[in-house]
């Protein structure tokens, strides 16, 4: 099941590049939606969920998303970087693979 988790985490952070390339006024809205969450979450944490014997499927699912969101936030980066550092000559490919178009 990890290696499912792990699988859909890298291609939504390769589609939210994609989103950040081709829209990235909806990308920055989103971006800032999750920072809020990301806040919230760190000032009340939901333990009382993590703490129980029990498995409650929401606590679960608190604790994956905030460090998937955290991965994908620097895997979108990372993209970023290696595209300000592409040689001149691998460019064009890039931004037809994630633009959509070659500039």
């Amino acid at each position: 099941m990890a290696s499912v988790g792990i699988a859909v985490t890298i291609i939504l952070g390769v589609c939210f590049y994609v989103m950040r390339c081709r829209w990235q006024l909806a990308y920055g809205v989103l971006e800032l939606l999750v920072s809020l969450v990301i806040i919230f979450l760190t000032f009340y944490p939901q333990t009382s969920y993590l703490l129980r014997e029990e498995i409650f499927w929401q606590g679960w699912l608190l604790s994956m998303s905030v460090g998937a969101l955290a991965g994908i936030y620097v895997m979108v980066r990372g993209l970023d970087n290696i595209e300000k550092g592409l040689p001149p000559q691998s460019q064009n490919k890039w931004k037809r693979l994630f633009h959509g178009k070659p500039e």
